[in-house]
């Protein structure tokens, strides 16, 4: 039967060689120097599609690195040593000081199974060498035929298995749970210092130094994969280097001193030629996790803000923004998996195939030096045969492990990146109860703008006629815009949902018996009715909880329409402004035109000109624009202050210049001078505004009130003004 076996092997050899053959011959490839030629050739044409593929994933990268949402790359700094990621002594200190927070003392459950692991270990390995002499004992006893002998060995080798398999399962056991004790005492030690008082506000809020970045991020996900890749670092160093010293008296003790110098020479050479050409993996590590950490902040921003993106109907944009993000998670993963392919196929050759080859010598020595040096007897062919199956099993087992601390180099580096993260977030959670404690420094007079310096009265001076002259321009720039759009027929009309009430598209806006309906059913107004055509401001009061809010919802038709009809112009007619504006991730110039793109203003030919002159309206000492550029890129929702977000909030309405604008407590962070000029500016551009305000004197600047009492009832009513001009309603001003 084996003869069979062997003989239908040699068959289908055959058959494959004639082949090969054949198919060489097709080609013209009819003698040896030929197919060394084409081999060539094609070893050379792989090498060359994986270096370009390389340089162009890592031109990707490079760009990466300095990739902002707003697609201007900020300024170039010098990075700071304490932010550099190397394996260096920095980094054995960052690994002292995470050790100390997660084996805190010997009392500790952490410290028993750091001891279980070690003594699993070393069990391992021990196990492996018995192994690896039952299986030499077992080869030589069969190749004797002393089936008796062989019969006992088998026997002890299925006993010996036993507890392998145990300790096998044990050590993968004990991995986890360390890595979950681990990533514990991290995390508590973390929220110890960041949910202490006011922290965790100072953390994300203040800025500087002290500030962290993407703490979610690094307070999980981070914290998570560092506790992973530290327990597998301990078993991948402490168990390599037990195997070889181990493996390594057993192969002295067989082959002489030759093997282990022959096989140490070649790993030593290996390991200088690999760390040549080893890959920054723990910077590239890094930046993998911010750019996870940016990804995962976006999306909770567009959950955080999902109210005001969806009044601003900014959700293409924020797709845009959620798909450039991943595109960038996406090219850098892809680069990192592309460059351990690489270091796989080298550490493939050097570890693993070219390390036989020296196996091979290693185990040939024996032999050569007894027949042509020593000239001492060789040993029989079965002792020969038990020591080839032995010194193969120690063999393998040290190149396993020479190759393991060989590869160490990979997660180390890999490692550093997460060390990196997670020890700047223990530095900075430390510094946490300092931060913010010290009064902030003034800037002297002549650190602010220009045009801040100068005295008020001279300001206006300046800006008033031409403000003036350019929002009449600006108004009829945008009214002939808009009229390309209107110009198309208006849709039919079409029900809010399979039941309830009607939303008709119209030149005004119409509540008609329409009831306000809280999602968990409670009935804000009933049978609200009431007509605003173009130009008739209207202002919304109420207490709290009364449907102000919630009338918004229904008009801005994030709520259906629970009964009655509702009459609108289409969506870019009407524009929400909230109480605390959306600073989208981007720069300066996404601040005003959001939801538009920058290619979408240029394509309606507004310059960053029009926008200063906008901004200038609502910030006439131009302290905005003194401070940043429009290619500026800013975390804008901690760098502006209250009034800075609605000046810029407002430019961006009188951006867009829609009919209606919806102001919900729009202009509470501004002055009485700022705010009156923004309402003066809408009347100017056309804009029929409705405001959602508590405070009475904004009523001069409105024409009808309705007010909401949150039991179902309202009142609408005009406002009666005084007959001194500014006691005048907005309408019949200017």
């Amino acid at each position: 039967m084996g003869k069979a076996k062997d003989g239908g092997t040699k068959g289908l050899a055959k058959q494959v060689s004639q082949l090969l053959a054949e198919t060489a011959k097709k080609l013209g490839l009819h003698s040896s120097f030929s197919q060394n030629v084409a081999l060539a050739v094609l070893i050379g044409g792989g090498g060359g599609v994986a270096l370009w593929n390389y340089k162009k994933h890592k031109s990707d990268a490079e760009r990466l690195a300095n990739f902002t949402v707003g697609g201007v790359p900020p300024p170039r700094r010098p990075q700071p040593a304490a932010d550099r990621v190397a394996v260096d002594h920095r980094l054995l200190k960052r690994l002292i000081a995470v050790v100390k927070v997660c084996v805190p003392s010997w009392r500790t459950k952490e410290f028993v199974l750091v001891i279980v692991y070690t003594v699993l270990l070393v069990s391992r390995t021990l196990l492996s060498v018995t192994i690896a002499d039952l299986a030499g004992e077992n080869a030589e006893l069969l190749v004797s035929k002393d089936f008796k002998g062989l019969y006992e060995g088998v026997k002890r080798f299925a006993i010996i298995t036993i507890p392998a398999a145990a300790v096998n399962s044990g050590l993968k056991y004990v991995t986890n749970m360390l890595g979950l004790l681990f990533r514990k005492r991290l995390s508590f030690h973390v929220n110890q210092a960041y949910l202490k008082g006011q922290n965790f506000y100072k953390a994300t809020n203040l800025g500087g130094a002290s500030r962290i970045d993407n703490a979610d991020q690094r307070v999980t996900s981070d914290i998570e994969k560092f506790s992973t890749a530290f327990c597998e670092l301990y078993g991948t160093v402490f168990k390599p280097t037990l195997d070889v010293i181990l493996f390594t008296s057993k192969i002295t003790a067989i082959t002489g001193w030759q093997g282990p110098v022959l096989m140490y020479s070649y790993f030593i050479l290996s390991g200088l030629l690999k760390k040549a050409v080893m890959p920054p993996l723990g910077k590239l590590t890094a930046k993998e996790s911010e750019l996870e950490g940016s990804y995962r902040t976006a999306h909770q921003r567009l959950i955080q803000n999902a109210e005001e993106i969806a009044f601003y109907d900014g959700s293409l944009t924020e797709k845009t923004i959620l798909n450039q993000l991943f595109q960038n998670v996406f090219k850098h993963a892809s680069y990192i998996s592309y460059l351990r392919t690489l270091m796989g196929v080298f550490d493939g050759l050097l570890v693993k195939y070219w390390a036989s080859i020296v196996g091979y010598a290693v185990m040939a020595s024996p032999i050569l030096i007894a027949q042509y040096i020593t000239k001492k007897p060789l040993k029989d062919a079965n002792a020969l045969t038990g020591d080839y199956i032995r010194n193969t099993s120690y063999l393998m087992a040290l190149a396993a492990a020479v190759g393991q601390l060989v590869l160490i180099g990979n997660k180390v580096t890999v490692l550093s990146g997460y060390s990196s993260r997670v020890s700047e977030l223990l530095e900075k959670v430390k510094s946490l109860d300092k931060v913010g404690n010290e009064p902030f420094t003034i800037r002297d007079e002549e650190e602010l703008p220009a045009a801040a310096a100068a005295p008020e009265e001279a300001k206006q001076e300046v800006y008033r006629g031409n403000e003036t002259e350019f929002l009449r321009e600006w108004q009829a720039k945008r009214d002939a815009q808009r009229a390309l759009v209107v110009s198309t027929p208006l849709p039919p009309r079409r029900p809010a949902g399979i039941v309830g009430g009607m939303i008709v598209s119209g030149e005004l806006i119409r509540f008609e018996n329409v009831d306000i309906v809280t999602p968990d059913g409670q009935l804000l107004v009933r049978n609200l009715s009431f007509e605003v055509p173009p130009g008739r401001n209207v202002m919304v009061t109420g207490p709290n909880g009364s449907g102000k809010s919630s009338l918004f919802r229904v008009l801005g038709e994030l709520w259906p329409v629970q009964c009655g009809t509702l009459v609108k112009p289409r969506k870019e007619d009407i524009f929400f402004m909230p109480q605390k504006p959306y600073q989208v991730l981007g720069t300066l110039r996404d601040q005003i035109i959001y939801p538009h793109s920058h290619a979408k203003m240029l394509q309606l030919g507004i310059t960053d000109d029009d926008l200063g002159n906008l901004l200038d309206v609502v910030d006439p000492t131009r302290i905005i624009r003194s401070t940043w550029g429009f290619d500026d890129v800013k975390d804008w929702i901690n760098t502006f202050s209250g009034g800075q977000k609605q000046r810029v909030a407002m430019a961006r309405v009188f951006y867009h210049k829609p009919t209606y604008a919806i102001l919900d407590e729009a202009t509470s962070a501004v002055s009485d001078e700022i705010e009156g000029k923004m309402y003066e500016a809408c009347k100017r551009l056309g804009i029929t505004l409705f405001t959602v305000s508590h405070r009475h004197q904004l009523q001069k600047y409105h024409d009808y009130q309705l007010k909401l009492f949150g039991n179902g009832d309202y009142e609408w009513k005009e406002i009666r003004h005084r007959s001194s001009q500014h006691k005048q309603p907005l309408s019949d001003k200017v």
